[in-house]
């Protein structure tokens, strides 16, 4: 089995900042798409990822994660006709650099067509976690984990090309919970999906400090939700629950009891 390609989304910041592309620039075959709204950016970004052999596609502005993550899957399909698999990645996750080598052995053990890592914020496992009847829950344990209630997110999957025949990732959804709309999707297809035992460390924006930045995700976070819960009464329910507690959240964060109606 071979890892040959690496999708990375960036948006608004210089390529170099990517801890994620410092890892697998030269490891990889990395495809980065570019979700910034300033040119400027655009153009540096473009100039060191074409400097450093890889592939810069230019989505013209934030087009958000799915169809950013469609068009580079997109651009495998039509340079790559061998099975082979591929690294998803968020710009600021930390990998060690012996990932690959690491996950490669694991993946000719155990065949599967998807392979998540163990994801952690600091001690906090972030990724894989539990969904059941829509509820989305951190594991303190791997034991927790069952083929019929595992979820994850996107960064550190490695998924067969062989997957993205039948299924991408949802275009209605445009930041939130489109990694664990993917896993549904895998189950729907019967879609294999082993756990990794190697870590790695995220960044994970769940946890900024900057009440601007909160608010513009709490915004997407709201309509991304929407989407992925449907119109069920018992969903609209959970849909409503998971808003309501993270706006208790920020109220704490930010002591600003105004977050209850403004947002």
């Amino acid at each position: 089995m071979r890892i040959e390609y690496g999708i990375l989304v960036i948006y608004n910041q210089p390529i170099e900042r990517s801890s994620s592309y410092a890892t697998f620039k030269d490891q990889l075959s990395v495809i980065v798409a570019d979700n910034s709204t300033n040119e400027e950016i655009r153009k540096r970004n473009q100039k060191q990822v074409e400097k450093d052999g890889n592939v810069y596609l230019d989505m013209k502005g934030n087009q958000g994660l799915s169809k950013a993550y469609n068009q580079a899957i997109s651009w495998i399909q039509q340079k790559e006709q061998k099975s082979c698999f591929i690294l998803i990645m968020d710009d600021d996750t930390i990998f060690g650099n012996d990932f690959l080598q690491k996950a490669t052995q694991e993946m000719n053990a155990k065949q599967a067509d998807v392979y998540v890592p163990i994801v952690k914020a600091e001690k906090q496992i972030l990724s894989p976690c539990t969904i059941h009847n829509g509820r989305i829950k951190a594991i303190h344990s791997l034991l927790s984990i069952h083929e019929d209630t595992i979820s994850a997110i996107n960064s550190g999957m490695i998924v067969s090309l062989n997957v993205y025949q039948k299924i991408r990732y949802n275009e209605n959804l445009f930041l939130e919970y489109i990694d664990h709309d993917f896993i549904r999707q895998l189950k729907q297809h019967k879609y294999s999906i082993h756990v990794l035992q190697q870590e790695i460390q995220q960044n994970f924006s769940v946890f900024e400090n900057d009440k601007a930045s909160a608010k513009t995700r709490f915004s997407i976070l709201k309509k991304d939700l929407h989407v992925f819960y449907g119109k069920s009464l018992s969903q609209h329910f959970l849909y409503k629950s998971i808003l309501w507690k993270r706006k208790l959240r920020a109220v704490i964060q930010y002591k600003d009891l105004s977050i209850v109606w403004k947002w």
